[in-house]
């Protein structure tokens, strides 16, 4: 560029002149913070330069790291790439090569190759020293270099992954490419060096998933894994855990799955079917894995581009795995999955019949015996006699002459379970998200799908019939008794909409009080139990914030094991002491004031929740989405109720707890407590009615009795009163509850209990 702004012609001065009283470190990071992206590209050369020069003041290398640590996105015209090249082949390391690579994507002219062959040729030759780690982006400079770099490089690569065969192919299509499809593939890493690592080009990376030739060969790859895994499980070849597959050749299969999912190809789900289970697991009875490597690795690969095939073969492979650490790990992926699944509307509906036939039911034959799987509100396999009797389990004949058709019906049950598992996480994360379908498919992959109809009538919609008018259905409410007929679609109360029409779940941020009461009332009276909490779903208004900023739990005394540990579930992390949830593009901040690391323990004070944008400036609350803004701050109290306000044994017994107990006790009901309030309304009716049971607006109250509706602690005059429930099969019936909670469950059995006494 021609001219630089005051502050980027200040910070190539620091790093050329003497220090200057006006330059700071904070200056400093807040001039680096201010770049444009062509300033970046035309000062990262001179701060290149600076840190290889050994003479070079303290003051101008503090200035350069400040410069090369900035998260702003370069970009180098045609003389800056040139520039770059040369700076970094003054004292070119191993790693130097990489950001060559990456500069010739964030190139915006047409690059001298001439001009840059000689430092090219120097960079690869570094590269060498490192050739394992380096090779996609040796490989993409080494184009530049000329043809004798590029021979000798690939010969070296060609020894060096001599024992990984699916690196090596990777090596070869590669070769056969130019310098910016290589460049690309090394973009495409999952994870790079944290520290002075240039934003990943995610565009440019969708460049590279539309190339037939790099799809051609994640097919192969993934085939090849899958002929390997077949094989060493069938006992043809020797196993040895975490062998199967070198570091290299986890790292291909991660890159092809990743391609493979992001393009949603067809074959990508019933590979990973075949691959994902079988590297999770050893053939043998030992608790290890044939590959942990790739099995991570492709996790991660689900979890960033998720699909319901890839997700159900990783819940496959959480069912199996047997090595604990493992186990955790998969865990955690296959939660972020799903929630990131929601993301991506265009497959999240995507579901198998799976034989099913109009009235939702599969009848398979096992000898003289018929398994029935039935899908309505869940999924259920019965058994029944060739004359249509009904069992009430499987028949021992069945499993003694037919041990493969049972063990088939209860697989196709397991299947029909997960896949409605992750229906319906997808679409409670679609209700957080507010996402749109269009009414023809959601007719079609949901109210008519026999899979789906049943987790789909019970939840509340919203039809836009004109721009910004929104009608809201319940389809189970359609028909006498809640139950439409089971080979009908669904269809709201009013003229069928056009197919182009707009859909979305109901959610209580967009409604009024009286419409809440309206369909709180409707889910007790048909006594339906949704699949997941929508009527009875916690809500924030923007009323309670200031700005970016809200106190709204601020002086809540929460435990921190608890509100880690439901932290890492809900997407949370630490940063910096502070919880941080990003959130498209913003990041919500939770402040609680003790000492945050992985497995804290003790108390602590819940403070304030900010939200920020991307680039760091405060963002309003009022401006945000109501329906998004809601979730975080309902994300937020979940957090807070399960510090504090979550039932626990010890609560009511342990003295260093009491007073602790006792400040919570004084707190105001949150969310959660009072829609828990709500509840007990609907379920105790008769007996509130009847003047047995007082409800009031902390506690319910029973002959002497009070329990409290945010902890479930019982107290009589003032004093606790220790109540043990009966389990098991000693446990009462509970009576129709709206939605699962074990607090609200235990309070309805506290309740049961009182009254039995």
């Amino acid at each position: 560029m021609d001219e630089l702004s005051p502050h980027a012609a200040q910070l190539r001065a620091a790093m050329a002149g003497p220090e200057q009283d006006a330059e700071g470190s904070g200056g400093t990071a807040a001039a680096c913070a201010r770049l444009a992206p062509s300033e970046l590209g035309a000062l990262l050369p001179d701060a290149y330069r600076t840190l290889a020069d050994d003479q070079a003041p303290d003051h101008a290398r503090r200035v350069a790291r400040e410069v090369t640590w900035s998260r702003v996105q370069p970009s180098f015209t045609a003389a800056a790439l040139t520039d770059l090249y040369a700076a970094l082949a003054v004292s070119a390391r191993p790693t130097d090569v990489q950001y060559a690579a990456a500069g010739l994507l964030r190139c915006s002219e047409p690059w001298d190759e001439r001009a840059l062959a000689g430092h090219a040729a120097v960079l690869v030759a570094a590269a060498r020293q490192r050739a394992d780690r380096t090779a996609d982006a040796a490989l993409a400079v080494a184009a530049l270099a000329g043809p004798d770099t590029e021979r000798s490089l690939a010969a070296l690569l060609r020894t060096v992954f001599a024992d990984s065969p699916l690196r090596r192919a990777e090596i070869e299509v590669a070769l056969a490419t130019g310098p910016r499809e290589r460049a690309l593939l090394a973009e495409d890493q999952r994870y790079g060096p944290a520290l002075g690592a240039w934003p990943p080009l995610t565009a440019l990376a969708e460049l590279r998933a539309a190339d037939a030739l790099h799809v051609e060969l994640a097919h192969r790859v993934l085939h090849t894994a899958a002929d390997q895994l077949a094989a060493l499980h069938a006992g043809e070849t020797p196993y040895a855990a975490d062998k199967a597959f070198t570091p290299a050749d986890a790292d291909t299969l991660g890159r092809a799955a990743r391609l493979a999912l992001r393009r949603d190809e067809p074959w990508a789900g019933e590979l990973l079917t075949a691959v994902l289970p079988r590297l999770a697991v050893a053939p043998t009875s030992a608790r290890t894995l044939p590959s942990q490597s790739a099995c991570i690795v492709l996790a991660q690969a689900v979890e960033e581009w998720p699909t319901p095939e890839s997700i159900a073969a990783l819940r496959e492979a959480c069912r199996v795995v047997r090595h604990a650490g493992v186990t955790k790990k998969l865990d955690r992926l296959l939660r972020r999955a799903e929630r990131n699944l929601v993301r991506r509307p265009e497959c999240a509906l995507r579901l198998p019949d799976l034989g099913l036939g109009p009235d939702g039911t599969r009848r398979l034959p096992c000898g003289a015996y018929t398994a029935v799987l039935t899908v309505t509100d869940e999924a259920a396999l019965t058994w029944e006699r060739a004359d249509g009797t009904a069992l009430k389990s499987v028949p021992s004949a069945a499993r003694r002459d037919h041990p493969d058709h049972v063990a088939a019906a209860r697989d196709l049950l397991g299947e029909a379970r997960t896949r409605l598992r992750t229906l319906i996480r997808s679409l409670e994360g679609g209700c957080a998200e507010g996402t749109v379908h269009r009414y023809d498919r959601w007719r079609d992959d949901l109210a008519a799908h026999p899979l789906a109809r049943g987790t789909a009538r019970r939840l509340i919609w919203e039809v836009e019939r004109a721009p910004g008018d929104w009608q809201a259905f319940l389809p189970a409410a359609e028909t006498p008794g809640g139950h439409p007929a089971a080979t009908a679609p669904v269809s709201p109360p009013f003229p069928v909409p056009d197919p182009a029409a707009a859909v979305r779940l109901w959610h209580p941020a967009r409604a009024t009080s009286a419409e809440r009461r309206h369909w709180r009332d409707r889910i007790a009276e048909l006594r339906l139990r949704q699949p997941f909490r929508q009527a009875y779903r916690e809500h924030y208004p923007p009323s309670g914030t200031i700005g970016h900023t809200t106190d709204l739990f601020h002086g809540h005394v929460v435990r921190l094991e608890a509100v880690l540990g439901l932290a890492v579930r809900q997407g949370w992390h630490i940063d910096d002491g502070e919880l941080a949830l990003p959130m498209g593009g913003m990041t919500a901040r939770f402040d609680l004031a003790g000492h945050l690391y992985p497995g804290a323990t003790g108390w602590a004070e819940a403070g304030s929740v900010t939200l920020r944008r991307a680039d760091g400036s405060p963002q309003p609350m009022a401006d945000v989405d109501a329906v998004r803004l809601s979730e975080l701050l309902r994300s937020v109290d979940l957090l807070v109720s399960a510090g504090s306000f979550a039932w626990c044994d010890r609560h009511a017994h342990a003295p260093e707890d009491r007073q602790r107990m006792n400040r919570l006790y004084d707190q105001p009901l949150g969310r959660t407590a009072r829609l828990r309030r709500a509840a007990l309304r609907r379920i105790l009716a008769d007996q509130i009615t009847a003047g047995r049971i007082e409800l009031g607006d902390r506690q319910l109250r029973l002959d002497g009795y009070a329990v409290h509706l945010a902890t479930g602690r019982v107290t009589r005059d003032g004093d606790p009163v220790a109540i043990d429930l009966p389990t098991g099969r000693r446990a009462a019936p509970l009576p129709f509850l709206p939605y699962d909670e074990e607090l609200l469950e235990r309070v309805v059995r506290t309740v049961g209990h009182l009254m039995a006494a």
